[in-house]
């Protein structure tokens, strides 16, 4: 079955709404193969979306641009080549102009002279970023056909600001590269061809949580549960929990989501969420928005190269940063490159260690790989961009001198333990998703993260709020701080995620006996801990991880509380001696023991005149192992019994521990030797050959680079060309066709009077024939019967002044010949026009007329009753030899005068004068009726007073216009 031809949106007679300012700021980036997707889509575009559309391409600086032209042909929309200081208005097409970078501002177009032809341009990327900073959720970027990658770092800023992204699909586009690069961020909304994206882009912004008319975040309260019931969704697909994000942030979140899929509301889109894997792996993507550039806020890294990088301690041989939430890895490889430089500028020859973690393992996976597009150029000072990055025919790729400096690892910071003796935190623009409570434990860690007088890097929008007093303020603007000894944090309780309001799961309903069952269980746990601290001494149940799952029994003899942030682990509660006791215990019983029994432990503090007894088993629930640690303390009786055959003894535990750790380290490392020796056999082979390929490499990207821009502004150039050149072949064929079948001859001569062009009706009468084309007219008798054609010609040139002269060629046939000059669009004179239009049927049918007006004119003059004829002025244009007769004038005189001229003393019957509207013509021309013997008295020169009898008849074209009338006179008697 053929696909449905796509109608056109467009709907000219529809009368078009009143906006004051645009809706929504739509800006397109398009590059080679771009004009065709243009086309597509403002030909689908309706004229009264209340969008403006400003339209980004690569262009010649040498060549007008004619896209306004060719867009005009797809839309009714107004078109402008912007101009600096243009306000922005809605239903409009705004176009860069060349040689010029285009940013908006307050709604304002403002232009910029583009860099030198050596540094690579990104208008694009430029003009969205104003974009984004400018207009926020109002923002739409569109990214079309075109190579290299610009415009990829334009949709981040455009998606982190809450707007939407639109790119053409690889398979509509002509040229792949910048679609491509812009759909692997993965921040993509829409991926269609051209012709769709009016359709997509309508349907977004009359939504009604995108339209204002009722938003999510107002109606937060009464979608509680449905909020709860996504997130839980999310963490039982995704593993990870959102409770702990702001409400309001992961509401503006789904009102994208929803609007893009075009549900009714919240329900709905949970009821679509559920069933589409799809659509759980975008929103987690969405949740997640991890958008950044390297040097992000380039004032906050010059501060933080003066006032903190100076400042880190190195004299341990070493220096450890960690940065989280690094997501795609621009900022940390920033962080990277300003410390190594510092480390040159000091001479410093300490390792620099930069732990680099985020939740999201494709945002990491990026970060490991470190090659970036070519757009970062924008942000990556040339002298660094040489010497921390190869270029690659894709992209920028990290050198290894700066990747072996960052260690990149999955970690969620809301959960997982921090790294710790940290000279420099950095967290980013990561605290305003997250809730007050949750900002707050985070800080708590991060303050035990730093040693004494490390540094605190935080995004220009987050506080400290209680942790404030930890910390001592270094750059306010910047939200630079450093670690202050002596302060403790307050004591965090538990953060309490988002819940549900009601007890309904998201994918079943407990039954009703549920509520039964839940008192039964709770009776019989009651029951089961009853009978344990029955029948068993103060124990502890520890996980793997060696924290505490269940207290039995009365621990406190045996724990001891430390000042300092409160930690779950059974080793941090216990004295040291003790502590080295329960360790190795533990560890025991991980490497396979069931049972194991310490007895007749001395010297424990609290215990000096007892012995204390530790008692270990493993046990199994769901294949997770815990392990049962019991405490019994006995007065002394004897020497020490170890039922394991090892003495309790502290120096001998804490040997045996030596010793094992040992064995471990001298196996890795024995390990790590043999793995290092065969890295650097293979290294030192690769190393050679990669210097010359890159030596190589660099100079053929530089080469490529600088052709590859050309050819993307040849490809425009010529693609517009391409456009106006269907254009002007139409426009031929149309004019040929048009003086081929009205059969008119022309003569087309140039400025040296030599033949450009001649039409078939020419060669009939004329001796030109199409060889003749390009020989002077001069050299040539082209027709014997117009002898003055050379003269007419020279005439019009030098004058330039049209000539009409009609001629008889040889057949005796008649022509009308109009000698004018060529003149262009720009009315420059290029040559003369010469044109023949037969006019022999005219000439004939004038002959004809006139023969009938001659025969009319003798049956008239020799008619025995006075006639004359008066035209729709009241002029006498006829009068016969009677009517001569009759006035006693001759016919020049009676032709001189209008039908009221003062002369005839016109009276009635009474001998009163008459009104001229009063007069037969005059009723005539007012009724169009015939008059009838009207009869009145006019002074004739000889006779006196007459009485005249007028008989009249009214002249009718066929369109009802009076053109004048017939009379006939008698003349009754003398006076």
């Amino acid at each position: 079955m053929a696909e449905e031809t796509k109608k056109p949106l467009v709907q000219p007679a529809k009368e078009m709404p009143v906006f004051e300012k645009p809706l929504y700021y739509v800006g397109i980036g398009a590059s080679a193969g771009g004009l065709e997707a243009l086309q597509d889509l403002f030909k689908y575009m309706p004229r009264d979306t209340g969008m403006a559309f400003v339209v980004i391409q690569h262009l010649s600086p040498d060549y007008r641009s004619m896209m306004d032209e060719l867009l005009a042909r797809h839309t009714a929309m107004t078109i402008h080549i912007a101009e600096d200081g243009m306000p922005v208005t809605p239903n409009t097409i705004y176009l860069i102009p060349p040689r010029k970078n285009l940013m908006l501002f307050h709604g304002k177009l403002y232009l910029e002279e583009q860099r030198s032809q050596k540094a690579l341009n990104l208008p694009i990327d430029v003009f969205l970023r104003s974009l984004a900073a400018d207009q926020g959720k109002q923002a739409i970027a569109v990214i079309l056909s075109g190579t290299g990658s610009d415009g990829t770092l334009g949709i981040r800023a455009v998606k982190e600001a809450g707007g939407i992204i639109v790119v053409q699909d690889e398979q509509s586009a002509k040229f792949d590269g910048m679609p491509r690069s812009s759909i692997s961020t993965g921040l993509v909304d829409f991926i269609l061809p051209p012709a769709q994206m009016g359709e997509a882009l309508l349907n977004y912004v009359k939504h009604p949580f995108i339209s204002n008319s009722k938003t999510l975040e107002k109606a937060l309260p009464e979608n509680m549960d449905t909020l709860a019931k996504i997130n839980l969704i999310l963490r039982d697909y995704i593993g990870i929990d959102f409770s702990y994000y702001k409400e309001n942030t992961i509401a503006r979140r789904l009102e994208r989501r929803v609007s893009i899929n075009r549900c009714h509301n919240l329900e709905e889109y949970l009821s679509f969420l559920m069933e589409s894997d799809k659509e759980k792996n975008t929103l987690y993507r969405e949740m997640l928005i991890g958008v950044t550039r390297f040097f992000r806020d380039g004032e906050a890294f010059d501060s933080l190269k003066e006032n903190v990088l100076p400042h880190l301690n190195c004299q341990k041989g070493h220096l450890r940063i960690w940065s989280a939430g690094c997501s795609t890895g621009e900022e940390v490889y920033s962080l990277a490159m300003i410390c190594l430089e510092e480390m040159e500028k000091r001479r410093l020859t300490c390792e620099l260690k930069i732990f680099a973690t985020d939740i999201d393992r494709n945002s990491l996976n990026t970060a490991s790989q470190g090659l970036y597009s070519e757009s970062i150029v924008a942000d990556i000072d040339q002298e660094m961009l040489a010497k921390y990055f190869i270029r690659l025919e894709n992209g920028y790729q990290v050198k290894e001198n700066l990747r072996k400096t960052v260690v990149f690892a999955t970690h969620n910071l809301l959960k997982d333990p921090p790294f710790s003796r940290l000279d420099l935190m950095v967290c980013r623009n990561l605290f305003i998703y997250l809730k007050p409570e949750m900002q707050q434990k985070i800080l708590n860690m991060f303050y035990y993260s730093l040693k004494p007088g490390g540094f605190l890097f935080m995004g220009n929008s987050e506080t400290l709020g209680d942790m404030s007093e930890g910390f001592k303020t270094i750059d306010g603007k910047w939200k630079i701080y450093q670690y202050r000894e002596g302060f403790r944090p307050p004591l965090m309780r538990d953060v309490q995620p988002l819940q549900p309001i009601q007890a309904a799961s998201v994918r079943q309903q407990l039954p009703s006996g549920s509520t039964r069952a839940d008192a039964e269980t709770l009776r019989q746990s009651r029951l089961l801990e009853n009978a344990l601290e029955a029948y068993l001494p103060p124990s502890v149940i520890v996980d793997q991880q060696d924290r505490m799952v269940q207290v039995i029994n009365d621990m406190n003899p045996f724990f001891q509380v430390r000042a300092g942030q409160f930690s779950d682990s059974i080793l941090k509660h216990l004295p040291n001696d003790l502590s080295l006791y329960v360790s190795g215990l533990l560890r025991r019983l991980k490497q396979g023991q069931e049972h194991l029994v310490y007895e007749n432990i001395e010297h424990i503090p609290g215990f000096e005149d007892r012995q204390v007894a530790v008692e270990g088993r493993r046990l199994e629930l769901d294949q997770v192992h815990y392990y049962l640690i019991s405490f019994r303390e006995m007065p002394v009786a004897g020497d020490p019994v170890v039922r394991s055959g090892s003495h309790p003894d502290v120096g001998q535990e804490m040997s045996q521990r030596v010793k094992e750790l040992e064995n471990e380290l001298q196996i890795s490392r024995e390990n790590l030797q043999a793995t290092v020796e065969e890295l650097e056999t293979s290294n030192e082979e690769l190393q050679s050959s990669n210097e010359e390929l890159i030596a190589s490499n660099e100079e053929l990207q530089s080469t490529n680079e600088e052709l590859q821009s050309v050819n993307e502004e040849l490809y425009t150039v010529n693609s517009e060309f391409q456009s106006k050149i269907d254009e002007l072949t139409q426009a031929n064929n149309d004019l040929t066709n048009l003086l081929h079948n009205t059969e008119v001859g022309a003569i087309y001569l140039d400025r040296n009077l030599c033949i450009r062009r001649i039409t078939p009706v020419v060669k009939k009468i004329t001796n030109l024939r199409e060889s003749d084309v390009g020989r002077p007219i001069s050299h040539i008798a082209a027709i014997e019967t117009h002898s003055a054609l050379m003269d007419d010609v020279n005439q019009v040139l030098e004058n330039l002044q049209p000539i009409d002269r009609e001629i008889v060629d040889e057949n005796g046939g008649a022509w009308f010949v109009r000698t004018r000059p060529y003149r262009t669009s720009y009315h420059a004179v290029e040559g003369v026009l010469v044109t023949f239009v037969e006019i022999s049927r005219l000439k004939h049918l004038e002959a004809e007329v006139h023969s009938c007006n001659y025969l009319l004119e003798t049956v008239l003059d020799h008619s025995p009753v006075a006639k004359t004829m008066v035209d729709a002025s009241g002029d006498l244009i006829y009068v016969n030899q009677k009517a001569e007769t009759v006035f006693g004038l001759t016919r020049e005189q009676l032709m001189n005068r209008t039908y009221d001229d003062s002369q005839w003393k016109i009276t009635d019957l009474n001998g009163k004068p008459i009104p001229p509207e009063k007069l037969p013509f005059a009723q005539m021309k007012q009724t169009l009726q015939p008059v009838s013997g009207y009869q009145h008295y006019v002074d004739i020169p000889g006779k006196g007073k007459q009485l005249l009898t007028i008989y009249g008849v009214p002249v009718i074209r066929h369109n009802g216009v009076f053109e004048g009338g017939v009379f006939t006179i008698e003349n009754e008697k003398a006076e």
